[in-house]
């Protein structure tokens, strides 16, 4: 068996970890538990040895994208030295400067973890990406240099829209259903979306749903229209992703 054990300072973080990993460690004939351990909370991974290549690269994959999720959010909006506005084009604002030259950061901390049987993936952050965290705060400069744009919505918003256009497409299409006041992403065969930002459970706010597809960055968005699909979000969609929105009543 090819075993390791992931470690992080915060339980959330190793349980969500844990959660979006089990299915396909499972699919490897191998097991996965998160537990606490000597004061850290861990996910235990093991599988067979003929399945340790791919089970390594899917966990530094996963590592990565936890980081890019959780560290660079919160580092981002750490250095951000201006009153944020409390508006729904400003949390999407955040999410695009954390999926800004993502694939090249994700690519970047993939190449850091080194490991054999343990990850401590807050010394990994603390040691091992400081040339990922100058980067983060040449980025964070920038908009605090520029805070003039942040105190008008039309401004903030040709912003978005620009940074965007800049995003790498990480799928061609989504479909985005709707039931009650939950939102539910599925590909073009109509099988749930499980990217690491995404709930299980779905998505209960049009903001949250705006920074998913920032982050997913489809080339075509699919909206399956009814009672519970409101006007302000078609709004926000058509001027977010201009030209990439298809309506299906």
């Amino acid at each position: 068996m090819w075993e390791v054990s992931i470690c992080f300072e915060s339980a959330k973080m190793a349980e969500y970890f844990a959660s979006k990993i089990n299915l396909v460690i499972k699919s490897c004939k191998g097991i996965s538990a998160c537990i606490t351990l000597n004061g850290q909370n861990c996910v235990l991974v093991a599988v067979p040895k003929d399945k340790e290549e791919f089970a390594r690269d899917f966990v530094k994959q996963k590592i990565a994208e936890c980081i890019l999720f959780f560290y660079k959010k919160d580092y981002i909006v750490s250095k951000l030295n201006f009153e944020k506005p409390k508006t729904t084009y400003m949390n999407v604002f955040l999410q695009t400067l954390v999926c800004f030259d993502g694939e090249a950061d994700k690519h970047f901390i993939e190449q850091c973890l080194d490991f054999d049987d343990r990850v401590f993936v807050d010394a990994v952050v603390a040691f091992k990406l400081k040339f990922l965290k100058k980067k983060w705060e040449e980025l964070v400069s920038l908009a605090n240099e520029n805070v003039m744009y942040f105190l008008s919505e039309d401004s903030l918003l040709e912003l978005i829209k620009f940074l965007i256009s800049n995003l790498e497409h990480r799928c061609y299409a989504v479909n985005v259903f709707s039931k009650s006041d939950c939102y539910f992403l599925c590909d073009l065969q109509g099988k749930r979306i499980d990217d690491f930002m995404l709930e299980k459970q779905g998505i209960y706010e049009d903001g949250s749903l705006l920074s998913t597809l920032v982050a997913l960055n489809p080339e075509k968005i699919i909206v399956h229209c009814n009672k519970f699909v409101k006007d302000k979000l078609l709004r926000n969609l058509f001027s977010l992703f201009p030209n990439r929105i298809e309506i299906c009543k």
